[in-house]
């Protein structure tokens, strides 16, 4: 009787896990709630939508909008002032791989509107990331996964034409052979954006160009991944204190590889490999931010850095427990800096080391509840004398499940440190900065019936010694709650409707802030014809202004192989703007911020072929 009743309780672990996944495609594979509260970008939604880049995606999902800093970089935690990069608590996985720029931050300052067409689904979880998934903690973690060619074998072509000159072409290929199959999507993207008014004669642009290459080549147990971009950008204000730079270029040649191997039911191992070179120009009539100990109002440099990412996991069923462990580590190191005029630097800080260590245990309770325990501990180093970081991360879950209700919820604590790049230019200032130790709890309640979904989720969350704070306070808090209401009036016509609502307290030299937002979209289909109409809407207490970012769209199937779609986005021209700062550095006074939106007001036309 032992051995029976043992066998169900762990079969009823894999089943509880198992009944919240959606059943749509591939993505019943990959979604895993243990990573947190799931907002899913299924192969349907986003083919309706006609997404073609993250970004597009990026811009309806609720509490980490799209933003884009002063650099004309994907930001979503920008707060519109002089900081480097700040969104590096997002982190950003291809099939389940990490992508990162290491030294630079985020993998999302690059890819955050990286091209998608050779992607399936998109998977966000918020609040709380899988030991199991993440080498450093995040916020929010995004997961692309791409497309299957058991699924998806042949080609397809896209070109896109549109406002300003805007164009893209794309073209993907996939095959399965035997137990061998492989994927090569290679995309160009030429951005055409709309200027920025600074008061002189030269507006600010942002315009980029972009190739890019994704591939890969898989077995049943091995997979190796080889992605590469190209990106060269006009960087928007820049280094320019007062946001009037005469030239402000930043280009960027980013390359990713990564292989793993399963080597038993129990047993697997992953290494990859990120190297980014960036190559800067940025030239001011006023001294430059940042650029202070050289040429003050010119400064052209190029750096390269490395990172490397390897881990050992280990899964195992013991009686009614799923125990997953495992050991990770990072390396991010800077290889070289040179600046015009002074040559190659001498690098004193140029190293930051992760050695990581978690446990994870999912536990059947009964037939309809789960329990999830998680803890994570990591040693941070650096070279140079620099203070070494011990961070702890705890996690507890529990998930119950029935034919229509779900219920969930886990208490936290997440510890965040300083990114190598912040606190290298500064070092003086930044050598000893303390974690940031976030602690939380989450709640989420659904129901769905075979035509309608309901979701409610509430999250109270604080930092203490936060990295982003207000200047007078070392600790911000957070209130928010998200409302999801999904209704099929049938097969060909269907509703999403997304309300958001969130208070915070001491962040941004702020002691209140008021967020709201809501997103309702339709998708209908008629013979050979498909429409998509989705409006965003935000306000929030700082200024009270509505902004509205209306995207339509409607394709025509002109035969199984060829589609032809017409879309607009932001066309009321009322995007979300928000402000970036800037300052007069003659008399170091602060001057009226620049409100701009990251979403630009662009009339696209598609054609779609598949052979």
């Amino acid at each position: 009787m032992f051995t029976i009743t043992t066998y169900l309780y762990a079969s009823d672990v894999e089943r509880l896990l198992n009944d919240f996944n959606h059943k749509n495609d591939l993505s019943q594979k990959t979604i895993d709630e243990n990573k947190g509260h799931l907002v899913l970008f299924t192969r349907e939604k986003l083919e309706k939508m006609h997404a073609k880049t993250l970004k597009d995606v990026f811009k309806t999902t609720p509490a980490i909008y799209y933003h884009e800093n002063r650099y004309g970089l994907p930001d979503p935690l920008s707060s519109g002032a002089f900081e480097p990069y700040r969104s590096n608590f997002i982190r950003l996985y291809v099939d389940g791989v990490e992508i990162t720029q290491g030294w630079m931050g985020s993998g999302l300052m690059l890819y955050g509107d990286v091209n998608i067409d050779f992607v399936d689904h998109i998977e966000f979880y918020y609040a709380i990331p899988s030991f199991e998934t993440s080498v450093e903690p995040a916020y929010l973690t995004i997961f692309l996964y791409s497309k299957d060619p058991k699924r998806d074998s042949g080609g397809k072509l896209s070109l896109i034409g549109g406002s300003r000159g805007y164009n893209s072409q794309s073209i993907n290929f996939g095959e399965q052979k035997d137990e061998l199959s492989y994927m090569v999507n290679f995309s160009h993207t030429n951005s055409k954006r709309e200027k920025i008014e600074n008061g002189t004669a030269k507006p600010l642009s942002r315009d980029f160009e972009r190739t890019q290459l994704f591939s890969y080549v898989k077995t049943e147990d091995q997979i190796f991944h080889l992605q590469v971009m190209k990106k060269e950008t006009d960087s928007l204000a820049g280094m320019s204190l007062d946001a009037t730079p005469l030239i402000s270029e930043i280009d960027y040649l980013n390359m990713h590889l990564d292989y793993g191997i399963d080597f038993s039911k129990h047993w697997r191992a992953q290494f990859a490999y990120d190297w980014l070179k960036t190559d800067t120009r940025q030239e001011d009539d006023l001294p430059l931010v940042y650029a202070g100990n050289f040429m003050g109002n010119r400064f052209n440099a190029t750096s390269k850095n490395s990172t490397y990412s390897g881990e050992l996991t280990y899964k195992e069923k013991i009686g009614d427990h799923r125990i997953t462990a495992g050991i990770k580590g990072r390396m991010k190191e800077l290889d070289s800096f040179s600046v015009e005029g002074y040559g190659a630097l001498p690098l004193f800080f140029n190293r930051e080391s992760i050695l990581s260590a978690f446990f994870q245990d999912q536990y059947a309770l009964s037939e309809a509840e789960l329990l999830t325990l998680g803890v994570e501990y990591s040693k941070v180093y650096r070279n140079s004398n620099i203070e070494e970081d011990d961070l702890l991360q705890l996690r507890l879950g529990y998930i119950y499940t029935s034919e229509h209700w779900s219920y969930k919820t886990y208490l936290y604590r997440t510890m965040f440190t300083l990114d190598p790049f912040s606190r290298y230019l500064d070092i003086q200032n930044f050598a000893h900065v303390p974690a940031q130790t976030t602690l939380g709890i989450t709640q989420e309640v659904a129901y769905s019936t075979e035509n309608s979904r309901f979701r409610l989720l509430l999250l109270l969350m604080q930092d203490e010694d936060g990295l982003v704070q207000n200047s007078a306070s070392g600790e911000t808090k957070y209130f928010f709650t998200i409302l999801n209401y999904d209704y099929d009036f049938d097969m060909n016509n269907k509703m999403n409707l997304q309300l958001y609502y969130a208070r915070y307290e001491d962040i941004f030299d702020l002691d209140k802030l008021e967020d709201t937002s809501g997103y309702l979209s339709f998708t209908n289909s008629y013979e050979k014809l498909d429409f998509y109409n989705g409006v965003v809407w935000h306000q929030n207490s700082i200024n009270h202004k509505n902004y509205f970012d209306l995207t339509s769209s409607v394709s025509w199937n002109v035969n199984e192989n060829l589609t032809l779609t017409l879309k607009g986005q932001n066309l009321l021209d009322k995007a979300k703007k928000t402000s970036m700062f800037r300052v007069d550095p003659t008399t170091g006074n602060m001057m009226t911020p620049l409100e701009i939106s990251p979403i630009d007001r662009r009339i696209t036309l598609e054609l779609e072929y598949l052979f």
